[in-house]
């Protein structure tokens, strides 16, 4: 029986939290729900990237290295992952809208959710993903395979990443 490292388990517990939110996110926009999309997709992104500097940085503490700081995060991810073209639309964390705008009334503020925001989402977390070499046993891969029919439908919807997931998490 393999033996796996702390740094990967805490991975992925970190990444089966953040697929949950985006099994959400693209629920909640697929019900026209847009602005508890937004706030699912943010926190995906959020605990997906956390997850990230977790398995590539042992120092990183996420509570206070993190915060929500995405734009520090992605720039950490970057440099950390050696990943110099990875990015998350700005968008996401803009002003912290979608964090903090959907939940709190604010005068003069709104959530702008663009036509291309699911395919965004997308897009971001399936890069993300792919910056982790190990990816065992993970809920992502466990719907993929097909274990839980509603999730996957979830998942499917209208994402143009799907080939891209099965060729990546299914091929061995």
């Amino acid at each position: 029986m393999p033996s796996y490292s702390e740094h990967e388990l805490n991975y992925i517990i970190w990444q089966n939290r953040a697929f949950r939110f985006y099994l959400a996110a693209r629920l909640l926009h697929q019900r026209k729900l847009y602005v508890p999309a937004a706030y699912s997709a943010v926190i995906a992104i959020e605990l997906l990237l956390k997850g990230t500097l977790i398995y590539w940085d042992s120092s990183f503490n996420p509570q206070g290295d993190g915060g929500h700081g995405m734009a520090k995060m992605v720039r950490m991810v970057k440099n950390k992952a050696h990943a110099s073209e990875f990015s998350v639309p700005r968008y996401f964390y803009h002003e912290q809208r979608y964090l903090n705008v959907s939940r709190y009334p604010s005068n003069g503020k709104g959530v702008c959710i663009p036509a291309t925001f699911l395919d965004d989402l997308d897009k971001a977390f399936v890069d993300l993903t792919f910056l982790i070499p190990f990816q065992h046993n993970t809920e992502l891969k466990n719907t993929l395979s097909e274990r839980s029919r509603p999730k996957l439908t979830t998942l499917r919807y209208k994402n143009k990443q799907m080939r891209r997931l099965r060729k990546e998490l299914l091929s061995d």
